[in-house]
């Protein structure tokens, strides 16, 4: 792997980290994403109108649905929970869900090496979510998992999908989908998504750079690579609330990272 596509992935495992701890510190934690991911389909929007992707429309349709429940899961999760619980859990949980997936649908067959690393996730995010339900945080953990589950179907339905369309394009159609059943199924008032404009713009940017950083180190890096150096994410995320780590969760994201890495070579 190039000097150049780890400075990059590393570049957007810190971004994502970034917009989710401005997320989680913000009042209206939905109305931020919602504005967001409005705001990720704004700057992608000339893909679509280079290259639609309406040809995989069941597809699109999937995804957004996908996307408008992790904005809606996510944000339930962070306003019961703190960062360092919600997030290793949800961030962690996807890869894991995502093999389990591949197995359970797809016939595929793990290597020693991913049954190691699904030990070493389900280890790390059992360290976590012990520190959560001892603190009173049961219901975003659950939520966080959730979100985790929500995250492996959309990352499947999305990796289809650009398959046959531009991904870019494909993204941004998804985003606005996601977006807008979001707001439709949360029933967001006009005057919400306003007041969310501060916090939403700079996560919106963030989010949707991390993505094109991703993507850019794709081009440089193999994706088993790319995939496996992005749960460093998880320990970025620790590190920007070091005033409510505890040993247990800084040893349990540890383990989870290691267990991704393993999961996902």
């Amino acid at each position: 792997m190039s000097a150049s596509a780890v400075l990059l992935v590393l570049a957007a495992s810190f971004g994502h980290a970034l917009w989710n701890a401005r997320t989680h510190s913000g009042t209206d934690r939905l109305g931020t994403l919602v504005v967001s991911y409005f705001v990720g389909a704004l700057w992608l929007a000339p893909w679509v109108l280079l290259d639609p992707p309406f040809e995989v429309w069941w597809l699109l349709l999937t995804s957004g649905l996908l996307h408008a429940s992790y904005i809606t899961a996510l944000a339930a999760a962070y306003d019961r929970g703190a960062l360092a619980v919600a997030y290793p859990v949800a961030r962690g949980s996807a890869p894991l869900v995502v093999a389990a997936l591949g197995i359970g649908f797809l016939g595929q067959v793990p290597s020693a090496l991913t049954l190691v690393g699904a030990v070493l996730v389900a280890i790390g995010l059992m360290l976590i979510g012990n520190v959560g339900w001892n603190t009173g945080q049961r219901q975003a953990l659950a939520l966080a998992f959730t979100t985790g589950v929500v995250i492996g179907g959309y990352t499947l339905v999305d990796a289809r999908a650009v398959e046959d369309v531009n991904g870019w394009a494909f993204f941004a159609m998804s985003s606005y989908l996601g977006a807008t059943f979001a707001l439709i199924g949360n029933r967001l008032s006009i005057e919400r998504l306003r007041a969310s404009l501060r916090s939403g713009v700079p996560v919106g940017l963030a989010s949707s750079t991390s993505y094109a950083l991703i993507l850019l180190a794709y081009t440089r890096a193999d994706a088993a690579n790319v995939a496996t150096l992005r749960s460093t994410s998880i320990l970025f995320g620790l590190a920007l609330v070091p005033r409510t780590l505890t040993r247990p969760l800084v040893v349990g994201a540890v383990v989870t990272v290691v267990g991704v890495a393993l999961v996902t070579l």
